[in-house]
């Protein structure tokens, strides 16, 4: 609650009594406020007192409240009336308890694939409405995106959408353009147009974002970033998250074309890509959590719900990238300076004439008037002139006060300067404080963001893309940030090992910063070989071996045919490596041949895929006995033994030495 704002306590309307201020952007301030008609909380959307004195942006203010309380959608904020008391012009909007998608996603880092999908899906669902009804949002980006505490998806601040069929109708001056510049879509940066394409390009900046954890284009100014959204591709979310399913990327790569006749023609038919990608994706157990509640009842599990049920209202009840005017006529996108200033000093050289009496009293009157404005001068610098006051470590809003009340103009410099004052807040002035100036000079506010060198922060065991997040965080760029690649027995694949600078020690956010992030252990060669010498060489590298058997007509019995991971994969320490090893040959049944004369057994037994070998005793020709039965591998050599008109072995015992000749017979034969 900032009490020192005059608006808190204050009754706009006699009707919204301001409790506390909960926000401020570049147009306006949100209030938390109480509809005393109603009795209900709500959100108030105060105009800045310096734009209610511009028409145009008034205008633009109201048209606002007139497109938006057309849309009737569980995911759009309500606005429920539009106003103006004592000079200040507010919409009175729903009051939405929470966190934004941007805290969420400063929580957490980056969300999990499915995550991302669910909470693309709603915020799809209600540009698809606002598309529909002809309104285009023109500011997409995860401050806009309100989170309920029961996990409901609503977006917010449709303050710049205007219908479509008076998007020419020039309330944005020329040269400028509204919106942020991480999401603006390279239409809007070369022409000053958009559509609902322009919307689409920024859903899928966002749904870059929510998948890496940062902004594909990153500048120190909003010119640099725009520069490259015309000029360079959006890189492949995957490129930074190896292994990231390929349908998903390509949902980002199809809305950031950017030749927006590529893209999707509106949010209704991305959304139906996300249903089908969020419908197709395998269930897996994912790290990042998003608390908010699903699209619509099963909406993340079965493609029966629909993107025209969803932007129909079907979707159920469930600052470093402020909105910003940016004076596209001050840079050249193609890598070109500024005009030349016109030298022309204006002077008239015109002479007297040669009366030289005329012309001394031409030069007593002059310097007569001089010495009067030398006084008028002196008296000027000395009463007349105010004193630039010191607002380091101010906040910006209050700075501009304070700059005012000494009678002096304030403006607030994109670029932010190092500073031991707070991130965010002043870091100094130009001219610099307890400066003389005239009134209503203008006085160039530089915003601090940070100190230069701060403690290195613990990345050890992080994964590396969120190691690089936390590092871009503090200030650091993302091309100061080198990651080398080394095999590591001890950490999984893409964990950082080790930084330098360590942690704790002191990093400079102009130097580098190098991660050394575990390519893991490269998983060897075992196919082929014997399965136990196999898995003595994986446990040695401390892997785990899980076995399935298989049969095989070509493989040996016990030797390794499969393995997965494949070899050269890299795994981390304790992961499992899959061995698939042959059992040998199929089985097969084997006939019963006894009774069978030995020529029909010996074609039997051949026919079933087995070897025979014949024993007969006294010259016998009748199977008696055969020596396998059941099961067995294919090409098995089973004896069968015959006797004359198959008399039992039995029969036959050592005391007579019966068997003795009988076998002694049949072997001869």
């Amino acid at each position: 609650m900032t009490t020192s704002d005059p608006l808190v306590g204050a009754t706009l309307d006699r009707r919204y009594f301001v409790e506390s201020r909960i926000a401020g952007g570049g147009m306006a301030t949100v209030y938390v406020a109480h509809d005393l008609r109603l009795d209900r909380r709500l959100a108030l959307k105060v105009m800045h007192p310096s734009l209610a004195q511009d028409p145009t942006f008034v205008q633009r203010f109201i048209n606002e409240a007139h497109s938006v309380a057309k849309l009737s959608h569980p995911n759009v904020v309500q606005v429920f009336d539009q106003g103006e008391d004592q000079g200040h012009v507010f919409l009175a909007m729903e009051y939405v308890p929470g966190r934004t998608l941007r805290d969420l996603l400063k929580s957490k880092g980056r969300l999990a694939p499915r995550d991302a999908l669910n909470a693309m899906a709603p915020v799809l669902a209600a540009l698809g409405a606002a598309h529909q009804a002809g309104m285009v949002h023109r500011d997409v980006k995860p401050e806009n995106v309100l989170i309920t505490e029961d996990g409901r998806v609503k977006v917010a601040d449709f303050g710049l959408a205007r219908a479509v069929e008076q998007s020419n109708q020039g309330l944005t001056r020329t040269g400028t353009l509204m919106g942020t510049a991480a999401y603006l879509a390279p239409e809007q940066i070369e022409k000053g147009v958009a559509d609902a394409r322009s919307d689409v390009y920024a859903a899928g900046i966002m749904f870059y974002e929510l998948l890496t954890g940062g902004q594909p284009h990153t500048g120190e100014t909003p010119i640099a970033i725009a520069y490259q959204h015309v000029n360079e591709d959006v890189p492949r979310p995957s490129h930074f998250l190896p292994g990231l399913p390929p349908e998903v990327d390509a949902l980002v790569t199809k809305a950031t074309e950017r030749d927006p006749k590529y893209r999707p023609s509106n949010a209704g038919q991305y959304l139906a890509h996300v249903l089908e990608v969020l419908n197709r994706l395998p269930d897996s157990p994912e790290v990042n959590q998003a608390p908010m509640a699903p699209v619509a009842p099963a909406a993340a599990t079965t493609a029966s719900v629909t993107a025209p049920q969803l932007i129909s209202g079907g979707a159920g009840p469930g600052t470093e990238n402020a909105t910003m005017v940016v004076d596209m006529a001050a840079a050249d996108l193609d890598g070109g300076g500024y005009d030349d200033y016109d030298d022309d000093d204006g002077y008239d050289e015109r002479r007297g004439g040669p009366d030289h009496r005329r012309r001394n009293l031409l030069i007593g009157v002059g310097a007569a008037v001089l010495a009067i404005a030398v006084l008028g001068a002196g008296w000027w610098f000395f009463l007349g002139q105010t004193t630039v006051p010191d607002v380091v470590g101010s906040k910006p809003d209050d700075a501009a006060v304070t700059i005012r009340e000494e009678g002096l103009r304030s403006t607030l410099a994109e670029e932010r300067v190092y500073s031991e004052a707070e991130p965010g807040t002043v870091a100094s002035t130009d001219p610099e404080a307890g400066s003389r100036l005239s009134p209503d000079t203008e006085v160039t506010v530089y915003l601090s963001k940070g100190p230069q060198t701060v403690d290195m922060p613990d990345l050890v065991e992080m994964e590396a893309a969120n190691a690089v997040k936390e590092l871009e965080d503090l200030g650091f760029s993302s091309d100061d940030i080198v990651q080398e690649e080394v095999e590591s027995e001890e950490f999984d694949p893409g964990t950082v090992i080790s930084t330098d600078p360590e942690a704790g020690a002191e990093a400079d956010r102009e130097g580098t910063v190098t991660l050394t992030v575990s390519r893991g252990i490269p998983v060897p060669a075992v196919v082929g070989q014997e399965l136990e010498a196999a898995r003595q060489a994986l446990t040695d590298l401390g892997l785990a071996v899980d076995v399935v058997e298989e049969e095989s007509e070509d493989v040996e019995e016990g030797t390794v045919m499969q393995q997965s991971p494949d070899s050269g994969t890299n795994i981390g320490a304790g992961g499992t490596v899959t061995l698939t090893v042959s059992t040998g040959p199929p089985a097969l049944e084997i006939p019963d041949v006894t009774d069978m004369r030995v020529n029909e057994a010996r074609r039997e037994l051949e026919d079933a895929g087995f070897k025979v070998k014949v024993e007969r005793l006294f010259g016998g020709n009748v199977v008696v006995d055969q020596s396998h039965t059941g099961e067995a591998p294919e090409g098995t050599e089973i004896t069968i033994t015959a006797t004359p008109g198959g008399i039992d072995l039995g029969d036959f015992d050592d005391e007579d030495g019966g068997n003795g000749r009988g076998n002694g017979r049949g072997n001869d034969d």
